[in-house]
């Protein structure tokens, strides 16, 4: 990849499969509840919670039909929503969030999601400080693809250039090419949650792609 990022720049990420794996936050919902429940049930049933998912069923309905706890389903979504999550970063984001902030650069995140767990995850990760906006889709009243959402930061942060990473094929790139974004895709390296769609039209794909932040060269940052 050539030199792509300048002190004119401005780099908004996308934070779900992109700045960390979302089937992480998965796992770490079913083990907060597993945990909970565990008094009640004499055991605790995260394995096979996890074994439940694999096999795609519904893991909360499954669990709440075969075992008898005070719970309720509801409870359950909302924990499994709302849980302060164990999630890490994915490689490379740190070093490259780093750099970023070292250059004074602008950096934002666009992330759709519900604000309460959004900031959790982004509190379990500690990269708040890095942001010079966070935009949450609930907080802000549109979601991706929403032109709205990236105009904002056209509007708020002039620079000469703006790049979105992101995994999303079905909504993160088609608003950002559109006002002539730099767009890269991070490639599923099958754990994503939302699987993506090479087949769609031109406008919607990534003018880049890579497999890891890491292939954003530190040294490329100039």
């Amino acid at each position: 990849m050539t030199s792509i990022i300048n002190h004119n720049t401005m780099v908004v990420f996308d934070l779900d499969d992109t700045l960390y794996k979302e089937e992480t936050f998965v796992e770490s919902a079913y083990k907060y509840i597993a945990n909970k429940l565990e008094n009640d049930l004499g055991q605790n049933i995260y394995n096979e919670m996890l074994a439940l998912r694999k096999s795609r069923k519904v893991v909360l309905d499954v669990i709440k039909a075969k075992y008898s706890f005070k719970a309720s389903i509801q409870d359950l979504v909302h924990d499994y929503r709302f849980h302060f999550p164990e999630i890490n970063l994915s490689e490379g984001a740190l070093v490259l969030l780093e750099k970023l902030k070292k250059n004074n650069q602008h950096i934002g995140l666009m992330t759709d999601g519900r604000s309460l767990s959004q900031r959790n995850k982004i509190k379990s990760l500690n990269i708040e400080k890095y942001f010079d906006y966070i935009l949450i889709s609930e907080e802000f009243g549109s979601e991706k693809p929403s032109k709205n959402n990236y105009q904002f930061f056209v509007d708020n942060f002039p620079s000469t250039q703006y790049v979105y990473i992101g995994d999303n094929f079905n909504k993160d790139f088609v608003s950002a090419n559109e006002l002539n974004w730099l767009t890269i895709g991070l490639l599923d390296n099958g754990q994503n949650i939302h699987k993506q769609n090479k087949d769609l039209p031109i406008t919607y794909l990534p003018k880049r792609t890579i497999t890891s932040l890491k292939e954003i060269k530190t040294e490329q940052i100039i």
